[in-house]
């Protein structure tokens, strides 16, 4: 929820950046062909638009609050380290909505084929992934809430 508050701030700020741009290229006064005035309505609505989509996300945003035990079940929100029964490398996942997914940084979304796989799993569980590359599987080693 900080991160949405965070990022509606800064878009909070970006819009006031695209008032004073529409200000200035206004004082042209050459309003059929003024450009920067034209693309500066376009950035304010674009900003407008993101701004109410957050609002609406945060607004609607239930935060689960439950006890946790070692023996848990994943949830959104909860950090999960997998092991391939076949290389024994670990994997490190964040499972997230899908508005939050950032691959790059291990975030995944809930309703991906690994989310979808290893959402209400438990510690040691073995998880089957249907991949282009065939049948993976994965054992739950530690869940992180």
């Amino acid at each position: 929820i900080s991160e949405l508050e965070t990022e509606i701030d800064t878009l909070k700020n970006e819009r006031h950046d695209a008032i004073d741009e529409m200000r200035k290229a206004a004082a042209d006064k050459d309003f059929k062909e003024n450009a920067p005035l034209h693309a500066a309505r376009e950035r304010r609505s674009y900003l407008e638009g993101q701004i109410m989509k957050l609002e609406s996300t945060l607004k609607a945003a239930v935060v689960i609050n439950e006890k946790k035990g070692s023996n848990s079940r994943i949830v959104i929100g909860d950090s999960v380290i997998l092991l391939d029964s076949g290389s024994g490398e670990e994997l490190r996942y964040t499972l997230v909505s899908p508005r939050e997914v950032d691959a790059a940084r291990g975030k995944i979304s809930s309703v991906s084929p690994i989310g979808q796989a290893i959402l209400g799993k438990t510690q040691g569980d073995m998880v089957e992934i249907s991949a282009p590359v065939g049948r993976l599987r994965f054992r739950v080693k530690k869940i992180e809430h």
